[in-house]
């Protein structure tokens, strides 16, 4: 290697190390690698992509299966630092998918917190040697990719995430048997359902879906229950006084019961908000309680779209809304 090289090599490693030392443990530092290189947005970003690659970080993936194998697209980056959003320059996407995605690579789906069997990656969005797996009109583009699934999955659904990396163990398991869960569900139609603009005694016209959920919230479980009806709504424009089409409840345990710590009703069609429905819950920032998601209950509409529900100060909030757009311009 020439003396040259070996310099500039030195001053590169300076640079980087330099970067890491300003931004602590070199999380995404977005504010100040832009300020650093203000002049230069291609720089700026390119040099933002590099250290936050460079630390490895472990990526969470939206699955969505198909008839020859499955679809991943990276959602966000999950961790001891929380779950954050991911935000790179065409560069940077590039990257992520050499070096998560390319064929051979191993994902770990997870259902109910637990890791099922790895899946593996047939190709990536911008495999060498062949063209891209779609193409987009936008400056910046999220990457797809396409991975290959073993035979124990035709046994059963594909769970919705998967991450490059192992999430932690769960701190906490089911506390609920069947009595606890209807006498935790046994007021809704009188005392909360009225309140979402659901009539008493029309609860028995939709169709119930309850999920226990490990949350160790106040000693025991959470319940998601979501409630839905089929019937259509009337052929008009504003449907004045109709009751909601769906409810989306989360029951927490409190001192006199449970009590709903989340609550999400809508009509649905074509003037409301979409109808919800649950996918799964999975720890995101390694405190070992599970964060809770949720999707649109038509997925065709927008199958990546997911909200990522954190329980805090007594109540779910929305953490994170990842709206499956793939187009950043």
């Amino acid at each position: 290697m020439s003396p040259m090289l070996r310099r500039t090599r030195r001053l590169q490693a300076a640079a980087v190390g330099g970067l890491c030392l300003a931004f602590g443990a070199c999380d995404d530092g977005r504010g100040s690698l832009d300020r650093l290189f203000k002049n230069d947005p291609v720089v700026s970003g390119w040099a933002r992509d590099s250290v936050i690659l460079a630390s490895n970080p472990e990526v969470l993936f939206r699955v969505m299966p198909d008839p020859g194998g499955a679809y991943v697209v990276p959602m966000a980056s999950v961790g001891s630092q929380g779950l954050r959003a991911l935000k790179f320059t065409q560069a940077g996407w590039r990257r992520l998918d050499a070096d998560y995605l390319v064929a051979g690579k191993t994902l770990t789906p997870y259902r109910n917190g637990v890791a099922e069997e790895p899946v593996r990656m047939f190709r990536g969005m911008w495999q060498p040697g062949t063209g891209p797996l779609d193409t987009l009109n936008c400056p910046v583009v999220v990457p797809i990719a396409r991975a290959i699934l073993s035979s124990s999955y035709n046994r059963g659904a594909l769970p919705p995430f998967a991450t490059s990396g192992q999430r932690p163990p769960l701190k906490y398991g089911p506390t609920l048997d069947q009595a606890a869960i209807n006498r935790a569900l046994a007021n809704i139609g009188t005392l909360v359902a009225p309140s979402s603009g659901i009539p008493p005694g029309q609860l028995s016209r939709y169709e119930r879906q309850v999920h226990q959920i490990p949350s160790g919230v106040n000693g025991s479980s959470s319940l998601v229950v979501e409630y839905n009806d089929a019937t259509p709504l009337p052929d008009t424009l504003k449907p004045y006084g109709e009751r909601p089409r769906q409810m989306i409840l989360i029951l927490d345990k409190g001192t006199y019961g449970f009590k709903p710590g989340y609550s999400y009703s809508t009509l649905g069609g074509r003037n409301a908000a979409p109808k919800l429905e649950y996918l799964d819950f999975l720890d995101v920032d390694n405190d070992g309680v599970p964060e809770i998601m949720l999707g649109l209950k038509e997925r065709q509409l927008a199958p990546l779209y997911t909200i990522v529900l954190r329980y805090e100060n007594d109540a779910w909030r929305e953490l994170y809304r990842f709206t499956g757009n793939r187009c950043d311009f």
